[in-house]
């Protein structure tokens, strides 16, 4: 998958394709911009990031459109459809309007993941949520949603030599921050691995710590047919070999171009920075000027390996000259949109009102936002499922950024099967043995609570409340039923877990 390349064939004067994408509207020669102009399209883009809903296509809180005329392509098969995505997954959108950028339609939908293959022997680490998978890091964190073949639903559902697919962004150390994981079996070509070339000789190259050899590999997209260090690729395979290198079959060059005069929207890592007017985003050149609008942060906070969303224009050199950047690392606006998600409760749904867009469970009132990630795992609800789609009594799990008293902004929401099992995550408040408060919900503990501390060894009543303190994070989980939150184990949490 060539990321962000629009097909020369929807961009030419009467190619077939881009009739049917704009539908029917005639096609008109002209100037300016990044190639021919369309009668009728106000605005052509180019869009990336983690889908978060259905109904249309939801990234970054937008709505795609799907038609008939949208063409899919997944795992670079050149086909599919809508019903082969899912939450979590970072896609690309190139898309045309009508109407200046407010009502979208997709005119094709490109997924890819970003690693597949069996996770390292004694590579899960629990502390710092994270595993190996051909070389590369995998990051977990609250914000990671996993496939329901995944049981428990995180890193302790995983195993050393599981098969895994991975969508997720490549941030500037080059570890992966894995935004969907599944479990899949073991096939033809089902190593992948995404990554920026290095150490690169006649016959292998490395991508991070991973050795490919592409001595028989077929070569897709390079330019001058050669692979150069600094590159971007993708390459698959079926084999390691007997020195532990990754034997490609194909090597695909991925250049993160935008047609020129396109609108582009990324979402990813700062994954180069010189300064605060020349750095990549995902392998994407941007630059901002004194227009440039800032959103959750100001021009200084830019760096390497911050978390960014840049919407603006792609100029003639190719290079995305940001309107407005969104810093995402760090946020503390309590818009769901960070990266350091810290909150989470499962409980029975008590209230719920789609019109204000928030619920209530376990004593906690959740908010949902333009970017909320929704997934049904009751399997009731098809992929466009929401807020709408949730009544008093269902078991939802929330993941989000705590807010002022007992309040959630949510990142993502799961509706689950039935369950007598709540629970709530959080920082601890009002610290007073034997109760506590958490995400500003009181808890009491009594003499049936049973007490861990971070490394999950089981510890005295006295020995966690020495422990704790106001802003630990702890884990309660509890008996739902009663009025009141009775906690049946309590454990002081990891601050990095």
């Amino acid at each position: 998958m060539k990321i962000f390349q629009r097909e020369n064939s929807k961009r030419n004067i009467g190619a077939a394709g881009i009739a049917g994408l704009v539908l029917g509207l005639v096609v008109a020669c002209g100037g300016g911009g990044g190639g021919a102009n369309f009668a009728g399209i106000d605005r052509l883009g180019v869009s990336t990031g983690t889908i978060s809903g259905f109904g249309s296509i939801i990234v970054n809180g937008v709505h795609y459109e799907v038609t008939g005329q949208t063409g899919f392509d997944i795992d670079d098969s050149g086909t599919g459809g809508q019903d082969d995505l899912k939450v979590g997954q970072q896609v690309t959108i190139e898309w045309s309007s009508i109407d200046d950028g407010v009502t979208r339609r997709s005119e094709t939908v490109s997924y890819d993941d970003t690693l597949e293959g069996p996770i390292a022997s004694g590579s899960i680490d629990l502390v710092n949520q994270s595993f190996v998978v051909l070389g590369q890091t995998v990051v977990v964190d609250a914000a990671t949603s996993f496939d329901d073949n995944i049981s428990p639903r995180d890193l302790t559902g995983l195993s050393d030599g599981e098969y895994v697919e991975v969508s997720g962004l490549i941030d500037g150390n080059g570890a992966v921050r894995a935004t969907r994981i599944e479990s899949v079996n073991q096939g033809d070509d089902t190593l992948e691995v995404r990554g920026v070339v290095s150490a690169r000789t006649a016959t292998t190259f490395k991508i991070n710590t991973l050795v490919v050899n592409y001595a028989t590999a077929t070569l897709k997209d390079f330019p001058g047919g050669q692979i150069a260090d600094g590159n971007f690729v993708e390459a698959k395979g079926a084999v390691i070999n007997g020195s532990g290198q990754l034997v490609a079959d194909d090597v695909e060059f991925e250049d993160g171009e935008i047609p020129s005069g396109d609108d582009g929207e990324v979402e990813g890592y700062i994954t180069r920075f010189v300064s605060q007017t020349d750095f990549d985003v995902s392998g994407v050149p941007v630059t901002t000027n004194g227009q440039t609008v800032y959103e959750d942060g100001v021009a200084s906070d830019l760096a390497l390996n911050v978390k960014v969303e840049v919407e603006g224009v792609v100029n003639s050199g190719g290079v995305l000259v940001a309107g407005k950047v969104e810093i995402k690392s760090g946020d503390s606006d309590d818009d769901g949109d960070d990266d350091s998600v810290d909150g989470r409760v499962a409980a029975n749904v008590t209230a719920v009102n789609p019109g204000a867009g928030t619920l209530s469970l376990a004593g906690v009132t959740v908010t949902v936002t333009a970017t909320t990630r929704y997934e049904d795992k009751t399997g009731v609800a098809g992929q466009a499922f929401g807020l709408d789609d949730i009544s008093v009594g269902n078991y939802v799990e929330v993941r989000g950024d705590p807010g002022a008293g007992a309040t959630l902004t949510a990142v993502i929401l799961e509706r689950d099967d039935a369950s007598s099992e709540g629970e709530l995550r959080g920082a601890a408040t009002s610290v007073a043995s034997p109760n506590l408060s958490v995400l500003g919900v009181p808890v009491i503990t009594d003499g049936g609570t049973q007490f861990r501390d971070s490394a999950d060894n089981a510890i005295t009543s006295q020995a966690f409340f020495q422990a704790v303190a106001s802003g630990s994070e702890v884990q309660v989980k509890f008996t739902q039923g009663g009025g009141t939150i009775v906690a049946d184990e309590i454990e002081l949490e990891d601050a990095s877990n």
